[in-house]
């Protein structure tokens, strides 16, 4: 007998300890195999706790007579849980109910932070990049960019919107228009490092499928690559993007979407990065951008501005800046081709040309700029570009330590790779080469002269977004 009971709480224990790996062999698999769609309620969830708290929407939060029972009253059952939705339209609902968050609900925030360091091979003297205007400081840290912006985009169903960019860092010395307070003298970087790039009101004009009219300070329509660094994928500005044509412009401007595939933009402007005008004159602004219906992954987009642009130099300081002339024209072409999903195809061609470059009554001077982009996405979190470029300067009008009246003419080629390490952190590594042709000597070589025809430098760059 008592031989048996033996037996018997021996095989069960072996009967339970079974069951309690075989629990233990099911669960802590499942417990690390959490997948994607998983994490992602979870991440969800926490932020929906979080947007709770901001706006009051939780119990906590809630007014404590709306909250507290009614005395006497009996204790009702507790709540049941609530789902994701439930929640959603509570906060909805919440926000509704405040005058402030109301008005506010369509409004779009955000903006980000970009630091970087980059190494010139030839260890320059002067510290200077040759041929760079936004990292134009060689071998040091900097901070290019600290942006914050607020919009709000028109609809049928509030037509009144606008937006303010504010920008920090060495970017926004290159940045700067004429006026606003800020000194935009000849040394470019005896100005403040802030800049208002955008400043305006939009209004929706319910005619026929919509006309969105724009009022104030806002970048320009020109260019393949933009002022925002978000915006584009490489950490150097190519030479089209930094001397081919403006960054802002200040006035108003129209869009109408002709058709689906067929959007027109036309505007008056004070004219290239000015906010007070320099001239009596005022310039044409705008461009027409096609997506073509038989092939929808290509757009193209033909812009240009025209209009009085008169300009003071070395070569006649006095020049009167008040008289209605002389011209400047740009013509600007932006193709963007994406013949499979993960690979982006840009090209980008300008042409320049100012009346009266130098003297009054003197030679018009004209510039060409092509740059051509590819970037290709490896995973969700890496991709790798490459950029090949060439500007013309035709007259030495444009580019820095060029010749006045001379030809200069350079090319370049960067690659670059990028990698997502957070939600909202990026990293990226870049290589770029810089020559002049026809052995134009115009980048230090280490001991403070222009004398190289060719530069190579190393960039790294961390940008968090908000």
């Amino acid at each position: 007998m008592r031989m048996r009971k033996l037996r018997y709480l021996t095989a069960t224990r072996f009967v339970m300890s079974g069951v309690l790996l075989l629990t233990a062999a099911i669960a802590v698999p499942a417990a690390w195999a959490e997948d994607d769609k998983d994490r992602q309620i979870r991440e969800l969830r926490e932020r929906l706790e979080r947007l709770e708290q901001m706006i009051g929407a939780k119990a906590g939060a809630l007014s404590t007579q709306a909250a507290a029972p009614t005395p006497g009253a009996l204790a009702g059952a507790a709540e049941a849980p609530q789902s994701i939705s439930d929640r959603v339209r509570g906060i909805e609902e919440t926000i509704k109910s405040v005058p402030l968050l109301s008005t506010m609900k369509d409004w779009n925030f955000g903006g980000h932070v970009a630091v970087s360091y980059n190494y010139n091979f030839r260890d320059p003297k002067s510290q200077n990049n040759g041929l760079r205007l936004f990292d134009d400081k060689a071998n040091q840290f900097d901070i290019n960019q600290a942006e914050l912006y607020v919009e709000k985009p028109t609809t049928e169903a509030s037509p009144i919107g606008f937006g303010v960019d504010v920008l920090f860092g060495r970017d926004a010395k290159k940045i700067h228009s004429l006026g606003l307070g800020i000194d935009s003298g000849d040394d470019p970087n005896d100005t403040e490092p802030f800049d208002l790039t955008q400043a305006y009101v939009t209004y929706k004009v319910p005619i026929g499928k919509g006309l969105d009219l724009k009022g104030g300070k806002f970048v320009t329509l020109h260019g393949a690559e933009v002022i925002r660094r978000t915006g584009n994928f490489n950490i150097s500005r190519s030479m089209a993007f930094s001397y081919a044509i403006p960054f802002t412009h200040t006035g108003v401007m129209a869009t109408y979407p002709v058709t689906d595939w067929l959007s027109t933009t036309l505007g008056i402007v004070n004219g290239w990065d000015n906010t007070d005008d320099n001239n009596r004159g005022k310039s044409f602004h705008g461009a027409a951008t096609v997506t073509p219906p038989f092939l929808k992954d290509l757009t193209v987009t033909l812009g240009g501005t025209w209009g009085a642009e008169t300009v003071s130099n070395a070569l006649d300081p006095t020049r009167d800046v008040d008289r209605n002339g002389p011209k400047r024209g740009l013509i600007d072409l932006i193709a963007t081709y994406k013949p499979i999903a993960p690979l982006t195809l840009t090209l980008n061609y300008d042409y320049g040309r100012q009346e009266e470059a130098f003297v009054d009554d003197g030679d018009t001077a004209i510039w060409h700029a092509v740059a051509a982009y590819a970037v290709y996405d490896l995973t969700d979190r890496l991709s790798v570009g490459v950029r090949g470029e060439y500007f013309r300067d035709q007259d030495g009008f444009r580019l820095p330590n060029a010749t006045p009246g001379k030809k200069l003419e350079v090319w370049g080629t960067t690659l670059t790779g990028r990698y997502k390490l957070f939600d909202h952190l990026f990293a990226s590594v870049e290589y770029r080469h810089d020559e002049a042709k026809n052995n134009k000597l115009i980048f230090d070589r280490h001991n403070g002269t222009q004398n190289a025809n060719s530069q190579n430098t190393i960039q790294g760059e961390l940008i968090y977004q908000f």
